[in-house]
Formats: C-alpha cells, structure tokens, sequence
C-alpha cells in the first residue's frame, strides 16, 4: 500500500526522539545552573553591602586592620578567582566598586585569621643578669654619697634576645603546600601543613576578641552568601 502523505515517516520520528533528548538535556543543565541560585528572587544589593560593611567593622573590632601585604595579596587573589569562576557576581550601576571593596577588604580581614602572626620575637624572654649602680638621691646623706646602692636588672642579649621571626612567611608557606597538597590529592601531607599552621597560629588566635571575631564570621559569610545566590540563571539581570 501506498504511504498517505500525512503519515510519519521513520526520519521524522527520529527527528521528534532527538529533539526531546535535546530539550531534556536542556532541562537538566538548567536545573543545574539553576540550583545554588534559588527560586526566590535576587536579593537587593543593599543587603550584602551592609552586611559586609557591618562584619568589616566587626573585624576591625575583634582584629585590628590588615597590616602584612600577604593578606591583602591573597584577598586579591581569591577575589578574581571567585568572579572569574561565576561563584560572586558582580553587581551592577552604582553598587559594582562599593561591593567589590567591601567584598576585598572582608576577605582581607578573613586572611588575618590564617596569616595574622606578624613579626615575633621567640627569644625576648633570653635575658643576662647585670648589676647597676643606683645614683644617689639629691640632698640625701653623705653616707649614701659615699655607698651608693647596687641592684640586679635584666638585660636582654643583643643578637639573641632581639631575634625576630615573620610568623606571616611561614603561615603563608604552610598554606600553600596545604593548597598544593589539596590540590594534588596528597592528603596526608596536607594534614600535615594544615595541623602545623594551626598551631604555629594558635598564638595569634589568643590574641583576638573571640566575641567581635565571631559576629565578623557570620556576618562576612552571609553577606559573600547573598551574592552567590544570584550567580545563576534565575538571578541573572536583577543585579
């Protein structure tokens, strides 16, 4: 029998099979775009701003200011990494520079917590016993005139109670083959320099108000959060 000319042919089922697979696929890459950015709509930038405003100040509290370059070199580096890779996205209009600087000073803030140690001196408790005459008073005795006193001060030794050491180097070499480690899959000797650059830190952990630094985490954390959430499709253009 001869094929009515509005039956199906084989090619045109092929045709309809492919472009379901097609448009399955499509589905599915966009429910994985779609995933971290959420349903709901994109928060207002004003949101993250403050938040990273408020933590900046939390930091400066808990903290102080960034003193050593690494800190600030190493924020730079993960801010471009995090914008080159999509994980923030850039805000647009009047709020792109003000976020971006709050964004590089929190991380900065953030790199005081694993490359905070500065310049310590391990060996300023290596001190010398020396003996120092006491000069006499004005108008005192002549007997204090002819005896001066003696007493014992401790002096440190110059060369070796003056040595100084940047904790900052070291905690920066340490995390760097901790992120190579990682990188390379050596998990054990990543273990290794993660532990050792938390210990070599833990002087510098005492030296920080817990109650600010904590408040500066959260805060920090939700306001990169909220900028993450419109990296998708569904929070593209509302920035």
């Amino acid at each position: 029998m001869d094929k009515e000319p509005n039956d199906p042919t084989n090619d045109d089922l092929e045709r309809a099979i492919i472009s379901k697979r097609v448009l399955r696929l499509e589905e599915r890459l966009d429910r994985l775009e779609g995933g971290s950015a959420g349903s709901g709509p994109a928060p207002h930038p004003a949101w993250p701003f403050a938040l990273g405003c408020i933590a900046a100040v939390f930091g400066y509290l808990g903290m102080g200011a960034p003193m050593h370059p690494y800190q600030y070199l190493f924020s730079g580096l993960l801010l471009l990494l995090a914008y080159h890779r999509g994980s923030l996205r850039l805000p647009k209009g009047v709020w792109r520079r003000p976020q971006v600087a709050v964004n590089f000073l929190t991380l900065s803030q953030f790199f005081m917590i694993v490359l905070g140690g500065g310049v310590r001196h391990p060996l300023a408790w290596f001190k010398a016993p020396a003996v120092v005459k006491d000069a006499p008073p004005d108008g005192g005795s002549w007997y204090r005139a002819l005896v001066p006193d003696y007493n014992v001060q401790w002096h440190g030794i110059p060369g070796l109670s003056d040595w100084s050491v940047d904790i900052t180097k070291v905690q920066a070499f340490l995390l760097i083959a901790t992120l190579a480690g990682s990188l390379f899959r050596f998990s054990g000797f990543a273990s290794i320099t993660a532990l050792a650059l938390l210990i070599i830190s833990i002087p510098v952990y005492l030296s920080f108000t817990w109650d600010w630094v904590v408040l500066f985490l959260i805060c920090g954390s939700i306001s990169l959060y909220l900028q993450a959430r419109a990296s998708g499709p569904h929070g593209a253009g509302r920035w």
